[in-house]
């Protein structure tokens, strides 16, 4: 008898814990909305993770897609959020991505697009 409950018993806990092992990492907050219209130039970005994650790479390009200098190198490790300085932003669209690296390996890609428009 206690072998035809164990089968049951083992899918039902397959089945609660096949969520938990494929969540991967998201983003949680960024300092700055997508598509966000800026009133003043924001003197750094920061994004915050689900979960401890590793930041790759951060590239800033203006809005006809030229890079526009980023003075940033990832710091080493894992971590729930990142703090990324942005050099003076003129009048003008930008797009500024990253890659984030989870703990299980796993790549993603983030974008926000913005533009800096002051009042007159």
């Amino acid at each position: 008898m206690k072998s035809k409950l164990l089968v049951p018993m083992a899918l039902a806990f397959l089945a609660l814990a096949a969520p938990a092992a494929f969540a991967h990492t998201h983003v949680r907050t960024t300092s700055i909305a997508d598509n966000a219209v800026l009133a003043s130039a924001p003197a750094k970005f920061t994004v915050a993770f689900t979960e401890p994650a590793a930041i790759a790479n951060v590239t800033l390009a203006t809005g006809a897609a030229a890079p526009a200098p980023l003075n940033y190198t990832p710091p080493p490790g894992f971590a729930a959020s990142y703090q990324i300085p942005l050099p003076h932003l003129d009048a003008g669209a930008y797009t500024l991505g990253w890659r984030m690296i989870a703990r299980d390996g796993h790549v993603m890609n983030g974008v926000v697009h913005f533009t800096v428009h002051p009042a007159p």
